[in-house]
């Protein structure tokens, strides 16, 4: 077909109804684009794009686009061209998809043409991508996009936060290709030892973010905010059982610091505050409790979690007409706050009672979490040693992998599939 008749039969596949909320309205036309482009239908997914403030909602949230290296837009408002292209721009910097964007003369029109498209100049499966575009649909107005070094692995290691990827299943997927670049197949190639470098590299980047949360935790100056953005995007610190974050509001009027997703689709809330609480925990009677903070932050955990059993049912509906599976009810939350140092406590000559230590102070927090249901509260030190001792454990693995030279390979390979290891065709 010449790229004339190819636009046609793509428009010719594209339903009209596309405000209608239904999941598989677009799937003949990403079948017949994944098979132009020589992709799985996985890969490419089709999205509408009422206004471009929905861009990074539309084209992100769903199992089905994070999933996807292509990304087609159909974008319905010609009065927001500069705002979309805006948003495309930005959305494909972030997540390192492939954008093509496509738009309609008129409302009322069923030809659909291209309006441009953004992909990563430096990704050579972009490059071919985009080539196969080019070759099927003609002339496209691509910007290719530059970014630098670290900005590119921040948001490789960003996009492998939220599926869920493993360094080892990562290494093991990017062993298995042979147009890489020489750096990253130095990196990882399909060797234990490249493997155990890879891991530590990973590793050495991790610990090196705890020591400076660790520092920022000591400071009394350091403000909730320096604590948020600090974490953001590093989603590995709270543990191994999240395969996503949610973008913006679930619930109407309720702004969650960190809304995470289990693999069974339920919502763990993460709250933050702030690390200089020094009322952390105070005396009542002969015994410690936990402080007005603590009680403050942990029942404003409770009210979202309150309002998600109450709206959940018709939330969830909600989402799964726009394509998101969400399992809103029986959700939980985790609270961090404090850090057990400031606390200063001095002995009660009148009560008889001696000078607060920190294993007071951790058995009080812990006396209060197993008495709260579906709420766990963390003291910042806590949840940066726990994230540190995971770490040392990965490290231990790695030198493994090292040590066991070409066993490890053959052993990954038999049971990656029979026990719900990485997918080893990723990048295929």
């Amino acid at each position: 077909m010449t790229p004339e008749e190819t636009l046609g039969h793509l428009c010719e596949l594209l339903v009209r109804e596309h405000e209608k909320p239904v999941n598989n309205k677009y799937n003949d036309a990403r079948d017949f684009t994944a098979k132009l482009l020589k992709l799985p239908p996985s890969r490419v997914y089709f999205t509408y794009i009422g206004k471009a403030a929905n861009f990074s909602v539309r084209a992100v949230q769903s199992d089905a686009a994070v999933q996807a290296s292509v990304v087609v837009a159909l974008i319905k408002r010609r009065d927001e061209n500069e705002a979309t292209h805006r948003a495309a721009r930005k959305l494909a910097l972030r997540t390192g998809k492939t954008l093509l964007l496509l738009q309609r003369d008129s409302p009322d029109s069923l030809q659909w043409n291209i309006m441009g498209g953004y992909f990563m100049s430096a990704d050579l499966r972009s490059q071919s991508i985009v080539a196969d575009i080019v070759e099927n649909f003609g002339r496209v107005p691509f910007e290719p996009l530059d970014v630098s070094p670290d900005e590119a692995v921040s948001g490789v290691l960003d996009f492998f936060d939220r599926v869920g990827l493993s360094g080892a299943g990562v290494g093991a997927a990017l062993s298995r290709r042979q147009d890489i670049s020489s750096i990253v197949q130095f990196a990882v190639a399909s060797s234990a030892a490249g493997l155990s470098a890879a891991e530590t590299a990973v590793i050495s980047q991790r610990r090196a973010l705890i020591a400076e949360l660790k520092r920022m935790i000591a400071d009394p100056t350091t403000t909730e905010t320096d604590l948020h953005r600090k974490i953001r995007g590093n989603y590995w610190i709270f543990g191994g059982r999240y395969t996503g974050v949610a973008r913006g509001s679930i619930v109407p009027m309720d702004r969650y610091d960190i809304p995470l997703f289990c693999a069974d689709g339920s919502l763990h809330i993460i709250e933050l505050k702030g690390s200089y609480i020094p009322n952390l925990v105070e005396r009542h009677r002969q015994h410690l409790i936990p402080g007005e903070e603590v009680h403050k932050a942990t029942m404003q955990a409770a009210n979202y979690i309150r309002q998600l059993d109450e709206g959940g049912a018709s939330l969830e509906t909600l989402y799964r007409n726009s394509g998101l599976n969400y399992d809103l009810r029986r959700g939980r939350a985790t609270v961090i706050i404090g850090n057990q140092d400031f606390v200063n406590i001095p002995e009660d000559p009148v009560r008889q009672v001696g000078a607060v230590t920190r294993s007071m102070i951790d058995q009080t927090i812990r006396t209060y979490d197993s008495l709260i249901n579906r709420i766990d509260v963390l003291t910042w030190a806590d949840l940066l040693d726990s994230a540190e001792r995971a770490l040392r454990f990965e490290s231990e693995i790695s030198a493994d992998h090292a040590s066991t030279g070409g066993d490890s390979d053959s052993s990954a390979e038999g049971e990656s599939d029979e026990d719900g290891g990485q997918d080893l065709t990723l990048f295929n």
